[in-house]
């Protein structure tokens, strides 16, 4: 990782650096992408304004991408149009792994969600990568696995869980992959439209503003243009709580 990073240094912003240094959660995601990244030869970056589409359904890709600064949105496109919030991918994350799929539809949409440099590797080098480089191909399923058991807790929790106690889980979620601490015990993370809460969450914008304004006064969250504040420990009872009432329920 840290030749890739020096090849880039000189572009990154200090207050990019900074960014990548605040984002040292999920530790072991993090130690599996280390391994992929030791044997990925150093590629050109390319830019992406916030907003700016990599690839989508109409516009497929055949490659793999590496965050080298800031954060990319992954989603799920339904066939009328409506979209599912996957993930949101921050540095030394790759993703794109969609492109092995040889298919005439891709249903994935990917999207910097804030201004991004990305590094990339067409397929076909990937393929001859992981040929070369067995190790590669086995830090790659490590990856995938580790993404899968994610989406497996979230159908879960799709299953069993409110609106409200998904709403909660995905702050925490956000909080630990994206957040930085500060000062009063809050963890601050990007500002996060409640559109694209609600299309992470599986419900309307509408009642993600509903149940955010309730936190709001319940003094869970703070937020602004900004920014999200999150109090965890605080924010932690909702899910707590309903975990608890469940249990009692089922005795």
């Amino acid at each position: 990782m840290a030749q890739i990073l020096a090849a880039t240094k000189q572009e990154v912003t200090q207050t990019e650096e900074k960014k990548l240094a605040s984002s040292n959660t999920s530790l072991a995601l993090d130690s599996r992408t280390e391994d992929v990244l030791a044997y990925l030869p150093v590629s050109s970056t390319v830019e992406y304004g916030k907003g700016k589409m990599i690839y989508g359904p109409d516009n497929f890709s055949n490659r793999i991408y590496l965050v080298v600064a800031g954060k990319v949105g992954i989603s799920q496109v339904a066939l009328d149009g409506s979209e599912v919030l996957l993930e949101i991918v921050r540095p030394d994350e790759l993703f794109g792994e969609s492109a092995f799929l040889d298919i005439p539809r891709r249903s994935e949409r990917a999207i910097a969600v804030e201004k991004a440099k990305l590094m990339a590797w067409a397929i076909s080098d990937m393929e001859d990568l992981v040929t070369k480089r067995p190790r590669l191909a086995l830090a790659l399923l490590q990856i995938l696995a580790q993404r899968n058991a994610v989406f497996t807790r979230r159908i879960e929790s799709f299953a069993i869980d409110s609106i409200e106690q998904r709403l909660a889980r995905s702050l925490l979620h956000f909080s630990e992959r994206l957040g930085s601490p500060e000062d009063d015990g809050s963890v601050r993370i990007m500002p996060l439209t409640h559109k694209m809460l609600s299309e992470y969450v599986g419900t309307t914008r509408e009642v993600i503003t509903h149940y955010m304004i309730r936190f709001r006064k319940q003094g869970y969250v703070s937020y602004s243009r900004r920014g999200i504040h999150l109090y965890c420990d605080t924010l932690r009872t909702v899910v707590y709580r309903a975990e608890s009432a469940s249990v009692e329920t089922s005795n």
